[in-house]
């Protein structure tokens, strides 16, 4: 017998790479979506990558509402938990993408046990762990250390969202004794190919660099993860008796915006012309947040060199995670080649 996957967020960029993986190996794959109009896309996505999909099936349903989430979950061995909102904006209220993302989250969780499934995976990221008031740099982090939700100014609405979401999963799994039947993914920032033209932050961040709307970068740099690093990771999660209990940070290596830039120029010579080659001072930075919320995002973490062990989770996994060149220079060939960048 077959088992079966519940997925959410199917249509989601990170999700649509988990589903190819867990086609191609046999794995049936129940996808959820929000609006039924992206299906089609979906399929025809997943299709393109010669995933077969007679074992792909979906069904609509929303992370707000309760109807359907335990239907869903009846026969599905495993839970993969992906869906979860990810603004290209910087709201005002930080608190506004918690019902989506943390209610959501234990509405999943709650429909898994109650299937009896035999594992959940989550989906969250390293945005819950790095963020906290008086670091130094180089600061250095790891699957114990937890975002300062309590830190307004530096932790906004998608920080708030993760943080507050991965820690009701772990307090909710650890009340009903399931703490070891959890499994956590922490990518850093995703990067890789783009699959389709459905946008997600990272292909719209890599479009906006590529076409030149960006002559210089803030003094910025993260993880990099390869999104099918983190789309295998998942996977490997399934029957893996090691990673219960466990934060599985993915990604390789940390660049700053400027040497992605030239990571870019190298993978499309074409465009290189039209991308950033000097890195913005501090103080402009923090004046351009003013016009553009998404540059608030980056405003606590300006000049710190963030740095992370990920060796665990590879050995844990039993991967070996890509070189951030390898993501940046997949992410940059694919959305020219989708024609998002003319």
């Amino acid at each position: 017998m077959t088992d079966k996957v519940l997925l959410t967020g199917i249509s989601g960029w990170i999700a649509k790479h988990i589903a190819i993986e867990l086609l191609n190996d046999g794995y049936e794959v129940l996808g959820t979506v929000r609006n039924e109009d992206l299906i089609e896309q979906t399929k025809k996505t997943i299709q393109n990558q010669n995933t077969p999909i007679d074992k792909l099936s979906f069904i609509k349903l929303d992370l707000l509402n309760d109807e359907g989430w335990d239907e869903a979950a009846k026969g599905c061995k495993y839970i993969m938990h992906v869906a979860s909102p990810f603004p290209l904006k910087v709201s005002k209220n930080r608190e506004s993408l918690l019902p989506e993302a943390n209610d959501g989250t234990l509405r999943v969780l709650k429909a898994g046990v109650n299937a009896g499934a035999e594992q959940i995976v989550l989906t969250s990221s390293i945005v819950a762990m790095f963020r906290k008031q008086n670091r130094t740099s180089p600061y250095s982090f790891g699957e114990n250390d937890w975002t300062d939700v309590n830190w307004k100014e530096g932790v906004g609405d998608y920080f708030l969202s993760k943080t507050v979401a991965e820690k009701s999963a772990w307090d909710f799994m650890q009340s009903r004794g399931l703490k070891n039947k959890l499994a956590v993914i922490n990518p850093g920032a995703v990067f890789g190919d783009a699959l389709d033209t459905k946008g997600s932050t990272s292909i719209e961040m890599a479009t906006q660099f590529l076409k030149g709307k960006f002559p210089a970068t803030p003094k910025w740099g993260v993880l990099i993860s390869d999104v099918k690093d983190v789309a295998k990771s998942h996977v490997a999660c399934l029957g893996n008796n090691k990673v219960g209990g466990r934060r599985l940070i993915v990604g390789k290596e940390v660049k700053t915006l400027l040497e992605m830039s030239k990571m870019m120029a190298e993978a499309v010579p074409e465009c290189a012309k039209k991308l950033p080659k000097k890195e913005l001072p501090n103080f402009m930075v923090k004046l351009f947040s003013y016009i553009d919320s998404s540059a608030k995002t980056m405003i606590p973490d300006l000049e710190i060199e963030m740095r992370v062990d990920t060796s665990y989770a590879e050995e844990l996994l039993d991967m070996k995670f890509k070189p951030a060149k390898d993501s940046i220079s997949d992410i940059a060939k694919s959305v020219v080649k989708l024609g998002l960048v003319k």
